[in-house]
């Protein structure tokens, strides 16, 4: 049923609601049971308390505030609803004290309108702008007793955004939230230790965000002990000391995005048999330690290139984690650690399915992938995306060798049997690499690339491709505007 006109956004609501008489009438008027105080009724008077509020759920939070203007039916619809979205930046953003007018909103839609409440799914708390200097002392006291409501009503997935206040902090009532399935933390620059989620036992997805995690807490410690569902844990922009996870668990995702690391930090990963996915960019760790029996499948190695050269072995730490995965994204940077001479880059990714490398634009960028090709031999599926190099063109690595070099090597892709280039001609070297391709991938079946070039210059490269002499006679190569 097709509900979106009847419920009107913001002050349209209170038209809806003083529409005369005859208007309503033509639903099948009564004498005086309807709502909004005229003769007629409203079309949703039979309406279960759960339905409207899974209409409303659908609407920005101050559409649905306003649809409690409709009628008397309609007003306990918003502490019914089973999702909320209560975002103060977008709610009321031209209302008088905006602030008190949002905390009296949020206040009635988390409130039980019935006994007992409503069960709440999802509900998502986004308060930057909420405790400017003379309202935060009271902000921080609304938060306490939304989550206390939240919790009394069950609630299991909740992201928490806090803005950089000295009293936007985590009140103790969010450890009363025992039935979170999924917990998301969005922190600016939260300098205070973290409380142990000690209570969350039913959890299995955690998103910390801008937080500090410094090597002295347990903080790991006590969330594994404790949350023994936990599946999937994501750390984005957080400062770490010290990341030890230890099992048994059953953490099978380790994300791990855009955080920095302490001088000496350390990532450890003990006994954990379950864990399939790391995704690890941004800053490098100082020491990388690995027990136990660890069998990634996807692994992304986004790492930034260090202000200061890291220490050999924390490269081989890391180099040797990932040396049993299927699918494998490496950033520009982590390519050229595999291009390196020293005995590490002799590591075999036998494994590897799925190989995606994203490369600069710089004369040996499309070459570094060679010793990369030679060590992943059982490989499949090839993506090579090219991207501008924040530095000048040049033809050799910092330490002066160019390691990308496709004559020393013979290339060995017999498995290949999917390419995809985006860029390739941006690359000096890209046409090499086309070329190597093309003649060591006997099974390869489809090739296709996305030209940065247009016009004349895009048919010069691409007559020349079409030139090349291909090992697979079953090769197509296709040429895209776009992916």
């Amino acid at each position: 049923m097709r509900t979106k006109h009847l419920i009107p956004n913001n002050a349209a609501g209170l038209t809806y609601a003083a529409r005369d008489y005859s208007a309503r009438e033509d639903y099948g008027g009564g004498d005086g049971a309807g709502g909004g105080g005229g003769g007629g009724t409203d079309p949703f008077e039979g309406f279960p308390d759960a339905v409207l509020g899974l209409i409303v759920s659908k609407l920005p939070f101050r559409s649905a505030v306003a649809a409690s203007a409709i009628s008397r039916r309609w007003r306990g619809a918003v502490a019914a609803a089973p999702a909320l979205d209560l975002d103060f930046a977008a709610a009321f953003p031209a209302a008088p004290r905006r602030r008190a007018a949002f905390a009296a909103a949020v206040t009635a839609a988390l409130g039980p309108c019935s006994a007992p409440p409503h069960p709440l799914h999802r509900l998502r708390l986004a308060l930057e702008g909420l405790f400017d200097q003379a309202f935060a002392a009271s902000a921080a006291d609304h938060l306490a007793s939304w989550l206390a409501a939240a919790a009394a009503r069950g609630v299991e997935r909740l992201e928490l955004r806090l803005p950089r206040s000295r009293l936007a902090v985590l009140p103790p009532s969010l450890l009363a939230c025992t039935s979170l399935t999924s917990l998301t933390l969005r922190l600016d620059h939260y300098a205070l230790p973290l409380p142990s989620f000690t209570t969350f036992a039913r959890l299995s997805r955690l998103h910390l965000a801008c937080a500090s995690l410094n090597a002295d807490d347990d903080f790991f410690g006590d969330l594994f002990s404790h949350c023994a569902e936990l599946r999937y844990l994501i750390l984005e922009q957080c400062r770490i000391g010290a990341l030890r996870l230890t099992g048994p668990s059953r953490l099978c995702s380790l994300a791990i995005t855009d955080c920095s690391w302490t001088q000496e930090s350390a990532l450890a990963v003990f006994e954990m048999p379950e864990l399939r996915i790391l995704h690890y960019s941004g800053a490098i760790a100082s020491r990388h330690i690995i027990d136990g029996d660890v069998s990634l499948d996807d692994v992304l190695l986004a790492i930034e290139k260090p202000l200061v050269k890291p220490r050999e072995a924390a490269l081989r730490e890391l180099l040797t984690l990932v040396g049993n995965a299927r699918r494998l994204v490496l950033s520009p940077w982590c390519i050229e650690q595999f291009a390196r001479p020293e005995e590490w880059s002799k590591l075999q990714l036998d494994k590897v399915r799925r190989l995606a490398c994203i490369i600069e634009r710089r004369e040996e960028g499309a070459l570094s992938i060679a010793p990369l090709l030679s060590s992943c031999r059982n490989v499949e599926e090839l993506c090579v995306s090219v991207v501008p190099s924040q530095g000048k063109w040049r033809r050799n690595s910092d330490d002066g060798e160019c390691h990308g070099v496709l004559g020393g090597k013979r290339v060995s892709v017999k498995h290949l049997k999917v390419v995809r280039m985006k860029y390739i001609d941006e690359s000096k070297s890209g046409f090499e690499l086309v070329k190597v391709l093309l003649k060591n991938a006997p099974a390869l079946e489809t090739m296709t690339i996305v030209p940065s070039m247009d016009g004349l210059e895009q048919a010069k490269f691409r007559r020349r491709v079409l030139k090349l002499r291909k090992s697979s006679q079953n090769a197509s190569i296709q040429f895209r505007a776009s992916e």
